[in-house]
């Protein structure tokens, strides 16, 4: 299980449907390196109003070009950090474009328990933004620097004589300017479905711990869910693909979207 471990921890759940480190449990064995670059898109036209129904709104289309990188310093202690380029295009009164450089995060986890199949970590990290307030429309909820806490806490299992395993993530996100500070509570599920192909599925949430101040007082809460394929290429290369939507939110987008990328150990 240890080698399962090592293939599927880390920086594989932090690539997908953002740079945010969204990383498992798993550290990385000091010296290893992983590297995973992907390309997302995200597309909706509808919004959840302040009682969560869909309301028709002007389309938004965002394209990222994430990259991520983890490095294992020592044992039990995982340095991370990620960085991205941005399209966005936004139709509010008119159509609003920004492109450049989106968020870029630093941060390191460090493994609190290992115990059999639990693994247990504490995460922090320190996010800065690419936009600025003056890029207009198409900037909103992109400018805010933040810092990101949280705990984890990993379970592999066998069943059905498929290897698996559980991610559990809560932490807590503050957020500079406007928006408000987050709540995150995070789910993962993986399954070692043949040889070469890992499956997840993933449940992303972010609850507002307030009401934004700025030029739209929102009250956020978004409930994502996706479903991701990894395939080991090679023993050291692996491409992935996933798919997410929008099922429930409040004061939010109704967000579907994809990716595809490639990760390498070194």
């Amino acid at each position: 299980m240890a080698y399962f471990m090592s293939q599927i921890g880390g920086g594989l759940l932090a690539a997908l449907i953002s740079s945010s480190a969204l990383a498992g449990a798993y550290t990385l064995p000091r010296g290893e390196v992983k590297l995973f670059v992907s390309g997302l898109m995200t597309d909706g036209d509808r919004y959840f109003d302040t009682t969560g129904r869909r309301q028709p709104r002007g389309r938004y289309t965002k394209y990222d070009t994430p990259v991520f990188v983890e490095y294992g310093v020592r044992d039990g202690v995982t340095l991370f950090g990620s960085t991205e380029l941005e399209k966005i295009s936004a139709e509010d009164g008119g159509r609003h474009e920004r492109q450049g450089l989106g968020r870029s995060e630093l941060g390191a986890r460090i493994r609190l328990f290992n115990e059999g199949p639990w693994i247990a970590s504490a995460q922090g990290s320190v996010v800065v933004a690419g936009a600025r307030a003056k890029e207009g429309v198409a900037a909103i909820g992109e400018t805010d620097d933040q810092v990101d806490v949280r705990g984890l806490i990993q379970r592999s299992f066998e069943a059905f004589g498929i290897a698996g395993f559980a991610d559990f993530e809560a932490g807590y996100r503050w957020r500079s300017k406007a928006p408000a500070d987050e709540v995150r509570l995070d789910a993962t599920v993986g399954l070692r479905v043949a040889p070469r192909w890992l499956a997840l599925v993933q449940s992303f949430n972010t609850i507002g711990a307030g009401r934004w101040s700025g030029r739209y007082p929102l009250r956020q809460r978004i409930a994502k869910l996706q479903g991701a394929l990894f395939y080991d290429l090679t023993e050291r290369m692996q491409l992935f693909g996933a798919a997410f939507f929008t099922p429930y939110g409040r004061d939010a987008m109704d967000e579907t979207g994809g990716q595809i990328g490639v990760g390498y150990r070194f």
